[in-house]
């Protein structure tokens, strides 16, 4: 009979850790939160059936995901756009509240402290400087990733065509302030470092959103997570990387809560539930900005009353049940169908997950679409007006 148990308790560690290893494969490097080593670790923990180690080490990953201290230096000569790339880059307009102010002196080298950031990123919006150099020479003797990015690149291609209509071409005007870059790099043997060229003011067009990738792809895994939620949605891809970061987030609490206690998922929502889930829909929404104070920014943006805009929108109505709409519980039974039919294995059928964690992903897919909706009318309005 003990025999039995322990057959039992394998299968279980080993399904466990299949659908747990599965989970994370499907994630792209840089949606990814965890490293390879501590998924590694998990999977060994529930395949042993060791639920309490996997319990621990989970927790272990999400305080560091929680906790992780994020910085990255952003320098350059006055004027070059660091104030306005910041806030780009947070997804944040300038006079916001909170947003870097214009105009702020440059960071001289000795007042840096170099092992308190994680990533260096130095703006020109003409030609890198002497002191550009000497500052990227200094990171790459610590070992630090940094990147050249050359701001400003409408400016540039807007007094080129009105200098010369005629024979303009974009591209070429592009290439040509790239190879330029290049070539300044190596004269000062840093070839192998990356330029972007941007213009915060669209974020949609340039090298924008390739820099938010080689960011995500560079930074440690735990950190990713508190960098793609300050992200602006420029692309449909970043709105999905954002959504898969919180989802594994919510993954992982999901096995932790299964880990430590197995409680059927099914059963009445009670008003602390309901609480809770409103917190969190907050919470999502404003990761996607698209909580009630954007909502009004988004509106005058694109010139609309808020009842209107909030009509196109599903996530702001997700817990006003009406009499016509299908009720809370209705709704979470029809995604878990949706949700289990896709991810198969012994974790969906429920077991392991509590039904708090269902509505969670339910929101969070229903958040994600909106900002994908909302992407597109902004996008289309911001090409009509260029």
């Amino acid at each position: 009979m003990g025999q039995s148990s322990s057959t039992s308790s394998h299968i279980k560690g080993d399904d466990l850790a299949s659908s747990f290893g599965k989970f994370f494969k499907d994630f792209k490097i840089e949606s990814q939160i965890l490293s390879q080593e501590t998924i590694t670790l998990i999977k060994t923990h529930l395949k042993e059936g060791d639920l309490q180690k996997a319990a621990s080490a989970i927790s272990d990953a999400l305080r560091d995901i929680d906790n992780a201290p994020l910085n990255i230096a952003v320098t350059g000569e006055p004027g070059t756009g660091k104030s306005s790339f910041i806030n780009a880059l947070r997804g944040m307009e300038h006079d916001e509240e909170g947003a870097a102010p214009t105009g702020l002196p440059q960071m001289y080298l000795k007042k840096m402290k170099f092992c308190e950031y994680d990533v260096f990123i130095i703006i020109s919006f003409t030609r890198f400087k002497i002191s550009d150099m000497h500052l990227a020479a200094a990171i790459k003797k610590m070992k630090k990733n940094f990147y050249f990015v050359r701001t400003k690149v409408d400016n540039d291609l807007y007094n080129i065509k009105m200098s010369k209509p005629s024979t303009f071409n974009k591209d070429e005007v592009l290439q040509g302030i790239r190879n330029d870059c290049v070539t300044q790099l190596q004269n000062a043997n840093m070839s192998d470092t990356q330029v972007f060229l941007i213009s915060s003011l669209d974020l949609f067009s340039y090298d924008f959103q390739s820099l938010e990738t080689t960011l995500l792809k560079k930074l440690p895994a735990y950190k990713c997570h508190i960098f793609m939620q300050y992200l602006p949605n420029v692309t449909e891809a970043a709105i999905d990387q954002k959504r898969d970061s919180v989802r594994q987030k919510v993954w992982l609490e999901a096995i932790k809560a299964g880990a430590t206690a197995t409680i059927p998922f099914m059963g009445l929502i009670g008003d602390k539930d309901v609480e809770k889930l409103g917190e969190t829909l907050t919470l999502y929404r404003s990761y996607f900005g698209l909580d009630d104070a954007s909502l009004e920014t988004m509106a005058k943006d694109l010139n609309v009353s808020m009842e209107k805009l909030k009509a196109n929108l599903k996530s702001p109505h997700l817990l006003t049940v009406e009499k016509e709409d299908e009720s809370l519980g209705k709704k979470l039974l029809r995604y878990v169908e949706k949700f289990c039919s896709v991810s198969g294995g012994l974790i969906a059928t429920g077991l392991y997950f509590r039904k708090i964690f269902y509505l969670q992903n339910y929101f969070l897919e229903t958040v994600a679409s909106d900002a994908k909706v909302y992407h597109r009318h902004f996008h289309n309005s911001f090409l009509s007006k260029v």
